[in-house]
Parts: C-alpha cells; structure tokens; sequence
C-alpha cells in the first residue's frame, strides 16, 4: 500500500483553507472556483484527488502540482496520485500536453463568456431549454468573435478534450463544423464515476445537454454516463466499440427518431442486445424535452 500524502504538500498548492470530513480534505476547486468550496476532496484513506465537478481538474491540478517539482512520491519512489488522464499518444497532435493545455483554455474562455452573455442564454433556453446550470457544467460556450457556439468533444473515459463542435449562431447544423483532424471517439458528456449505473448514448450534443438536465432536476444524474458519438449517428457503430461494458448495469439507445436513427439503434441492438432501444413521438431527446418536460405538458 503506498503511504499517505503528506498534507503539507497538498496545502502548498491548493491552500489552508480546507475542510475536514471523515477521511477526507475538502476545498474549493480552483479550477472550476466552485461557489460552494467542496468540490475538491482528497481522500486520505484511498489517496485520491477528485472534482466532483469534473475530473479533468483533478488531474490538471496534480499536473501542474507535478510540474513544479513538488514531492508527491512515497518512498519507493512511484507517484502516489496519478493524473486521470492517461498516457497521450505522441503521434497525433491533439493529444499533446500543449494542445490539451490550448485545448482547455480555450474552452473555459469560451464557456465563461457564454456564462456572462445574457442575451446568448436567453436564446439558448428558448431555443434548446438548455440552462446556465447546465452551461456551466458541460462547458458550452461562445466565441462572439467568430460567431459560433462552442461544444467541447472529450474523449469517453479518457476526459481528455479532443476537440470542439462548432454551431452558427442560430444553432442550427447548417454550417456545422469540426476541428479539421479532429479524432473520432465516443464523447462523453459527464465523467464516469463509480456510481454510475447506466449508460446512456444519444445522437446529438443538445439530446445530451437536455437530457443531463432532466436527470439533475431528478436528481438522477449520477447513476448516469451520457454519451454521444463524436462525429455523428452513422460514426456509432464503430465508436461503440470503445465501450468498457463491465463498468455498468443497463445500457440505452436514444437516438433520432428518424430512418438513419432507428436503423443505426437497430443494427447497434442485433449486435448488442443487452442496449435498450429509447424513442418517443418527438424527432429527437432535445425536441421532447422542450415539447414534454419544459413546459410542464
């Protein structure tokens, strides 16, 4: 078993001004800068560093931590925190340190000005019933220079950022657009967390926000992992096989209800039968949460 933390060490970095419950140290996330200070836990007992916001902060926190040559290592001289994010791969230019780091800038810039946009929140509710919650929570964001929105793609249980959706103003796909080179991959929209107990795909980025949304005012949202395939319906067949399957307990389907949807579910479904296929009268998730469940019908 590797020794404990040094409390000191940790404190040196993220501050004095901790909590302590149980076995844990709790602050206030400084990436994320959570209102209610505790997002951040470091668990003594199991040495682990979490944000339960979003886990990427917990291994850029320990990055950083270990860039500046801090002393996080027990006596045998292996790491005793592990940054989340796994090894990158070298060969391709989006996985590098630098560009993760461009990467995650760019998206809390992005996502800061949409939060600071009122009018651009307006619209987004009206339009997609999407809420500033939500916003900040997915990391949805605006770049009013180029006049697009900015949708994040992170990898599926790797929480890097391998890329951005980009939409035009009125939110339409009509001129919708990726990073040129951008890898394919299942994208996720909340990390994994062992609470998890199912997981749930649906076609589009806006399904995936609303239907976040719905499961958080259920208070349902944890024993969820949503997904999306990153370049579209027609890319799921292939994406789906990145999935670790022992990680859940149900599985669900709920793509467009159209032709290429209810095919791509079907196909999905011949080969792994243990997805449940979800549909309803409405075109897509989104479409039904703004018809059904936002206006309370």
């Amino acid at each position: 078993m590797l020794e404990n933390i040094n409390l000191a060490k940790l404190t040196d970095y993220l501050g004095n001004d901790y909590k302590k419950q149980g076995n844990e140290y709790v602050w206030q996330c400084p990436i994320c800068n959570d209102t209610h200070r505790d997002n951040l836990k470091y668990n003594e007992k199991k040495n682990v560093l979490t944000c339960f916001a979003d886990n990427r902060h917990a291994g850029m926190i320990l990055s950083d931590i270990l860039k500046a040559n801090r002393d996080l290592y027990s006596k045998d001289k292996k790491p005793v925190l592990k940054p989340i994010v796994e090894p990158v791969n070298k060969n391709n230019l989006f996985y590098t340190e630098e560009m993760q780091e461009k990467f995650i800038l760019y998206m809390c810039v992005c996502n800061e000005t949409l939060l600071n946009h009122n009018k651009s929140l307006e619209f987004l509710y009206k339009k997609r019933g999407i809420n500033k919650n939500t916003v900040e929570f997915t990391g949805l964001g605006i770049d009013l220079k180029k006049r697009v929105w900015v949708i994040p793609t992170l990898e599926y249980l790797t929480n890097r950022i391998i890329g951005f959706e980009y939409r035009p103003s009125d939110l339409s796909k009509k001129g919708l657009h990726r990073e040129k080179g951008m890898p394919t991959n299942l994208a996720e929209i909340n990390c994994y967390t062992p609470s998890a107990e199912v997981l749930a795909i649906l076609e589009g980025y806006f399904d995936c926000y609303a239907f976040y949304q719905f499961l958080k005012d259920k208070k349902q949202a944890d024993y969820y992992h949503i997904c999306t395939p990153s370049n579209g319906a027609n890319s799921l067949i292939k994406q789906i096989k990145s999935v670790d399957f022992t990680k859940y307990k149900k599985f669900i389907l709920f793509l467009d209800n159209d032709e290429t949807g209810q095919k791509i579910a079907q196909q999905i479904k011949n080969e792994y039968p243990i997805f449940e296929i979800y549909k309803t009268n409405c075109k897509d998730f989104n479409d039904y949460y703004l018809n059904c469940i936002k206006n309370g019908d």
